[in-house]
């Protein structure tokens, strides 16, 4: 889609200069964004120059075809003065605005005179908004209920105002619960939605519909169980084939952050895609951490190395390799795993360059960044940076594009050799003139036994060999932080004037009469921003240059969150904080079990969420390669109107781009809010409230820019984790920087390792592992509360052992576990109550398993019609009957009724499934294509046809219609095989 635009921009550049009068030299440049985004203001660039007229009226309209005439859809009109250059902004497009062929026409008059004239088709961007869909958790059991928020903002992240709709759908795209029209406080809508008792599993999605737009967030529903720790593996992403080994390291923590003791399983396995899988398994033990590694003759016996000329490993198709680490715990037997790749390189160090140019300039100075490092990720050695990286620079002259590819007349080019010291980080600048004829540069960069690459192909195009180079002082760039640039020439530098460009507008203008000067980026500079400069020569060229910057987004409104104390035990009554920069905004608080997130990636809003909403809005086309003036406004997105000189070649290409801390208030100053109040009972107490989400908090500041909130941790030995995010009318969103951590812990606790569920009368063993954080070791009398929901299989005559106790000695700083083997006897959630008791410390817990019914599933359905098509109110009441078998397992009966509203009722669901590519003989063919014609048909009538479905049918239609032709007989009709058939038909 990109590419037939740029074209389009081409030839309008050469219509308008075309139409432009002779001047004694140029006197105006304007340029405008080639795109148009309902929501986003169009931002036009005029800059008098110097030949202009003292004053000049700038007219811009939008105009958009109705009826087949051009109606103007908005416009603006500014006065400029000679020497300036400033911007004319056209008020923004509604956010409900359809995609229609848009047109901007800008006029300059001075005194009755037509300065310039001319219009440009604008490209309609659909993405106008953003949409962030939060829900507490990505994923969820049966029974619990699922807490989101939709939050709308225009492109800017001030807060959209609007009504949505919001569906709920399970995996089989059932509806099962909606809300329409809902109204947001400052974009922000917070539901809940429980989910019942049997619900399908899979993934559900909770779809927002705004301006005719649908946005989408999943969440699963599953069977789980969290876990307890997590495993990290540490791995160099490479490994010099000529290495003796290959080293990582495994850490094993328990969420509450104490280490996990067990074994280590690793495996190393080859990622090959032929022949037989070979693998290397070996097993450690670990105690929190473990260092691990495999030696080359190890490696040799499953990567087939064999001993090449020069006494190296070497591998013929070196490809990945996959390290996976599984962590038992020792205690319970549960695993943990996690995985890395590492692949092989032929050298033991990588050189790499980077932030050089892609097209040469000659006469002025070539730079790039070097970096150098170890092939295993570690620190290059003193003894290696004794050495130097030498660069061997040849600059060669193409006259002709192909003629670098005729091997019969190569030209050896200037050669110049540079050695250069390696600083300890391995990071270091090089810079060398480029020569005056110079249309291609090489650089080969050799350290120790290691060589790298790079080339620059081509050379800008200037009738007077003019050039200037835009550079950054400064690396890390960020919102609010001046920052430097320099402007170097081979010629006398004049006034220099600068543009912005980012999410395809045009943010901010200016001149310049130095060559060093600062800018201050904005949010709307973030996250990158291209900034061109130019001047005009005395000829009338246009002499320019182009930097694209990456901008770090800080947030104009702050949030800070964090808790009265880092470590609580359970129970305990802690304040959780919150400061804002304005009144009147909105926070969003959740704090979840840290568990929770390491079974699945999160649906929180967070800043990479933010970076990567703020990337879609960047439209500008990425050619890498800019060989002219001309190509440097694209590089940017822009279309130009001038009557300088911009040169331009015909054979550019372009690409598309895809491109706390403080002190928080004093205690008689702060706002107190009680959300939980769980008294403490008598030792032990007895620890029973384990949720996955702790808080999910809407709160309006009001007056206020700081809020505390009392609350009671929750009786789980985990880190809580809890992030929030702000808006408010003036600044819009904010977000915490990081995730804050509440450790709750205690020294000695029981963790019950249970199963999702079990089954009613099955026995099974009840695993209760006493944790001892204590000095000492201490013997615990472990007692299980009897139940009538279930039986104790406990003999009263076992070692240290009663019916329903047991005594074991937990050493410090460990744990140990004994057995409890139960048969449930109850259906649905039965409590387990265990209790823990030492001369130092006791412990209790109560923790609820669900007992499924025994047997297998059997459903039975009976469908009926209510006609309710008379306009008029009415009650219809039907009776339904079922009888359940004679060996139905008692207590598992259930009732459940569906009502949709169409008379194809859940089939129509599964119509897209019907929507196939035809294929096979005459016969087969037309078995997948009729259902393409119902199915569209249908869904047409309906008016729920989207335009994926119309798209896919047509596309399945007109190739099973040409296959269909291959099996038309000679007399007309059709048949299986076509004229191998004896006979044929017409049906």
């Amino acid at each position: 889609m990109r590419g037939p635009r740029l074209v389009t921009a081409a030839r309008l550049f050469c219509v308008w200069s075309a139409a432009l009068a002779a001047v004694p030299g140029p006197r105006f440049l304007v340029t405008v964004p080639g795109i148009i985004r309902p929501g986003g203001n169009v931002t036009i660039g005029v800059e008098l120059l110097e030949h202009s007229p003292s004053q000049v009226t700038v007219k811009a309209e939008l105009m958009k075809t109705v009826a087949n005439r051009s109606v103007s859809v908005l416009e603006a009109e500014g006065i400029f003065e000679k020497g300036s250059f400033k911007t004319l902004i056209l008020p923004s497009l509604p956010l409900n605005s359809a995609d229609e062929m848009y047109e901007l026409r800008v006029t300059g008059r001075a005194q009755d005179e037509i300065l310039f004239s001319n219009s440009t088709r604008l490209s309609f961007e659909t993405k106008r908004m953003t949409v962030f869909i939060q829900t507490d958790k990505p994923l969820y059991k049966p029974k619990q209920e699922v807490k989101f928020r939709v939050v709308t903002l225009f492109s800017d992240f001030k807060p959209y105002k609007t009504f949505l709709n919001i569906l709920i759908k399970d995996p089989k795209s059932n509806l099962i619960q909606q809300w329409l029209s809902e109204k947001s406080d400052l974009g922000v809508v917070s539901k809940t939605f429980q989910l019942s008792s049997h619900p399908i599993l899979g993934d559900w999605s909770i779809q927002v519909q705004v301006n005719d737009q649908t946005y989408y967030q999943s969440f699963q529903v599953s069977e789980y169980v969290l876990p307890k720790f997590e495993v990290a593996l540490q791995t160099p992403l490479y490994c010099s084939l000529n290495s003796k080994s290959l080293n990582g390291t495994v850490t094993a923590k328990y969420t509450y952050g104490k280490p996990v003791k067990g074994d280590l399983t690793l495996t190393f396995l080859p990622l090959s895609f032929w022949g037989v899988k070979k693998n290397i398994t070996k097993t450690l033990k670990i105690n929190g951490s473990a260092n691990f590694s495999f030696n080359d003759e190890e490696m040799k016996k499953v990567m087939e190395f064999s001993d090449g000329p020069s006494e190296h490993m070497y591998l013929s198709s070196p490809g990945p390799v996959e390290i996976l680490a599984t962590v038992t715990e020792s205690l319970t037997g549960i695993s943990r795993n996690a995985s890395s790749n590492v692949f092989f390189k032929q050298h033991d160090y990588i050189i790499e360059f980077f932030d050089y140019a892609t097209v040469l300039k000659p006469s002025l100075n070539f730079t790039a960044t070097v970096k150098v490092t170890r092939s295993d990720g570690h620190q290059l050695t003193p003894e290696e940076r004794r050495n130097n990286v030498v660069l061997m620079v040849t600059q060669r002259n193409y006259t002709e594009y192909w003629s670098r590819w005729d091997t019969r007349n190569q030209d050896v080019g200037a050669v110049q050799i540079i050695n250069h010291t390696v600083p300890a980080n391995g990071i270091f600048k090089i810079e060398f003139p480029i020569l005056d004829d110079s249309s291609e540069l090489q650089v080969k960069a050799s350290f120790l036994d290691s060589i790298s690459n790079m080339a620059v192909h081509g050379m800008f195009k200037s009738p007077s060999k003019t050039y200037i180079q835009l550079k950054a002082k400064d690396e890390n760039i960020k919102v609010g932080s001046p920052f430097e640039l320099v402007v170097i020439g081979n010629k006398q530098l004049k006034e220099l004037s600068y543009m912005v460009v980012s999410r395809g507008q045009l943010v901010a203008v200016g001149k310049q009469n130095s060559t060093t000067f600062s800018l201050t980026p904005e949010n709307s500079w973030a996250p990158k921003a291209c900034i061109i400069v130019y001047y005009i020569e005395d000829d009338g060229e246009i002499i320019n240059d182009v930097l694209k910057i990456p901008v770090q987004l800080v947030f104009k409104n702050k949030i800070q969150l964090f808790w009265s104390k880092a470590n609580a035990e359970p129970s305990e009554k802690v304040s959780l904080r919150i400061s804002v920069t304005r009144p009147d905004s909105i926070v969003g608080i959740v704090a979840v079990d840290k568990s929770v997130n390491l079974m699945n990636v999160s649906n929180d809003i967070t800043m990479e969420n933010v970076v990567h909403e703020l990337e879609l809005y960047n439209t500008g086309y990425y050619l890498g390669m800019f060989m002219n003036s001309f190509a440097v406004f694209q590089e940017c997105g822009l279309w130009v109107l001038t009557d300088a000189n911009l040169v331009k070649d015909y054979i550019d290409g372009v690409y598309d781009s895809v491109e706390l801390a403080e002190r928080f208030v004093d205690e008689n100053e702060s706002y107190l809010v009680d959300l939980h109040d769980f008294s403490l009972g008598s030792s032990p107490r007895v620890r029973k409230h384990f949720p996955e989400t702790w808080i999910w908090l809407d709160t309006n500041m009001g007056s206020r820019i700081y809020q505390e909130f009392e609350v009671t941790v929750p009786d789980s030995i985990t880190s809580w984790v809890a992030t929030a995010f702000v808006i408010s009318e003036d600044l819009g969103l904010g977000l915490t920087t990081a995730p804050v951590e509440l450790q709750a812990f205690q020294p000695f606790f029981i963790f019950l390792n249970l199963p999702y569920s079990v089954i009613r009368g099955e026995e099974f063993a009840l695993e209760v592992t006493i944790f001892n954080y204590l000095k000492d070791a201490t013997e615990v009398k472990v007692i299980i509360e009897k139940s009538g929901a279930f039986d104790i299989l406990m003999a009263s005559n076992e070692i240290n052992a009663t019916g329903h106790q047991q005594t074991i000695l937990v050493p410090s700083e460990d744990g140990a576990t004994v057995l409890f083997p139960i048969r449930p006897t109850r259906l649905g959630e039965v409590p387990i109550t265990v209790t823990a008791v030492s001369p130092t410390a006791s412990d209790a817990v109560t923790q609820r398993i669900l007992v499924k019914a025994e047997g297998i599933e059997k459903s039975y359905s009976q469908s009926i019609l209510l006609d309710l098509t008379d306009s008029m109110l009415q009650t219809t009441l039907k009776t339904l009957s079922f009888s359940f078998p004679p060996h139905t397992v008692s207590g598992s009966e259930r009732v459940q009724i569906t009502a949709i509203g169409d008379i194809l009722g859940s089939s129509i669901n599964g119509l897209a499934s019907l929507i196939r590519m035809p294929y096979g003989c005459g016969e087969q063919n037309m078995i997948n294509f009729a259902p393409n014609i119902y199915v569209l048909d249908y869904l047409t009538k309906k008016k729920q046809l989207t335009e994926n479905i119309k798209e896919k049918a047509l596309s399945f239609m007109r190739q099973g219609y040409q296959r269909e032709l291959l099996y038309q007989r000679e007399d007309g009709s059709f048949s299986a095989f076509g004229n191998d058939d004896p006979s044929g038909s017409t049906w």
